[in-house]
């Protein structure tokens, strides 16, 4: 990408903070799709694809954990063993509509929303590892509402 592309898509205010500065994602591909379905180019739109992205993982992981425990007799202490958490709890937590995003500062943030706010427990200790290699890996940052 030319930098003075770059700086016109993601750059914000007068110092141009690059909420993207910490960003190792494939650019190029994610830029990509989105023109593939004609989805306009800008910073809060690009930030909406990588955590939509990372929504699906999560939901795949969920997806999985549910699909083995689901014909189990004992599929509450199997999760409450395996991951920390009931099998109730990992079947109510959904991310796509749970977790929100925004650009404030010059940073990307990531929160559960408030209505979701007394499953954040079980968001961190399911999703843990997952969060903290997404974080690591955008520079996005998790809060705490």
């Amino acid at each position: 990408m030319n930098e003075a592309l770059y700086d016109a898509v993601f750059s914000y205010g007068e110092g141009k903070v690059d909420p993207f500065a910490l960003c190792y994602v494939d650019f190029d591909r994610i830029i990509s799709d989105m023109r593939l379905v004609g989805y306009e180019i800008n910073s809060f739109n690009i930030v909406q694809q990588i955590m939509l992205e990372q929504l699906d993982t999560l939901l795949k992981f969920k997806g999985q954990i549910i699909e083995v425990a689901m014909d189990l007799d004992n599929r509450d202490q199997f999760c409450r063993e395996k991951y920390g958490v009931s099998f109730k709890d990992i079947d109510a937590l959904d991310p796509t509509h749970d977790i929100e995003w925004d650009i404030k500062s010059g940073q990307v943030i990531f929160y559960l929303t408030h209505e979701a706010k007394h499953k954040e427990e079980a968001y961190i200790t399911l999703f843990k590892k997952s969060m903290d290699q997404f974080t690591a890996r955008t520079g996005f940052n998790y809060i705490t509402l």
